[in-house]
């Protein structure tokens, strides 16, 4: 399995790894800093660079069944990285950073919706141009949405820790309240990492988060609309902190 770095260091931009599979146009890694696809969120792109100095790009980052899968192309004149190649890493950082403080805002407004209103989330798109969440609401108005926003804001000017820990499957699923996605967490995890917003809120997620709400900026409300009879899409966008 490969060892997730960005689960314990989402600020890692360089890192030393070994290809352990080299498939399908990209190549799986014993470690890695480039975080797949997944909830939502983009995968990372950037750069493997050989064991002959040749620069492959990576494109895309997805999951596979055996681990993140690095989608690459290679530079004109060389192969693919092989199997048992030791390669540096390299995130586009620019990006990625972006994209955590995104990810982390998305966490403070799904918790005010759900503390507020005991709404979950039935899905989500992060770019880095703009943020996209599904509510389950059966109904909600303009002010609702809006007021929740406002308390978002507040929230995030309290300039919270995020901090991230690990606890045993069982434990966690035992507190529903940790989980604001409508859909499943795999069941065949040995335990599940949580993501804690300092005194306001904690989520099982698996993704990258800023270090303190400081770095997220304010949440501005771009637009809303129905998208089915109990579900509420929401586009928001990040001033500069």
């Amino acid at each position: 399995m490969t060892d997730r770095l960005y689960q314990r260091d989402s600020y890692l931009k360089t890192f030393t790894a070994r290809v352990t599979e080299a498939a399908s146009g990209g190549a799986i890694l014993d470690r890695t800093a480039f975080f797949p696809a997944g909830g939502g969120v983009l995968g990372d792109v950037g750069t493997l660079t050989g064991p002959d100095g040749a620069v492959h790009t990576v494109v895309e980052t997805v999951e596979s069944g055996k681990g993140p899968l690095h989608r690459v192309v290679s530079p004109d004149g060389h192969g693919g990285l092989q199997a048992g190649d030791a390669v540096n890493g390299a995130l586009d950082w620019a990006r990625r950073y972006v994209l955590m403080r995104y990810h982390t805002a998305t966490h403070v407004l799904t918790g005010v919706m759900f503390k507020t209103h005991g709404v979950r989330v039935t899905g989500n798109q992060l770019t880095p141009e703009k943020g996209r969440v599904d509510f389950a609401f059966a109904e909600f108005d303009r002010d609702m949405l809006e007021s929740g926003f406002r308390r978002s804001n507040e929230i995030l000017a309290q300039k919270l820790e995020v901090r991230v820990s690990f606890v045993p499957a069982d434990q966690a699923r035992a507190r529903p309240e940790w989980f604001k996605l409508e859909t499943a967490f795999p069941h065949d995890l040995p335990e599940l990492r949580l993501v804690e917003i300092a005194g306001f809120d904690i989520q099982a997620d698996g993704g990258c988060h800023v270090a303190n709400l400081a770095e997220v900026g304010r949440i501005v409300l771009t637009k809303s609309e129905n998208k089915g009879k109990a579900n509420r899409r929401v586009y928001f966008v990040l001033d500069p902190p």
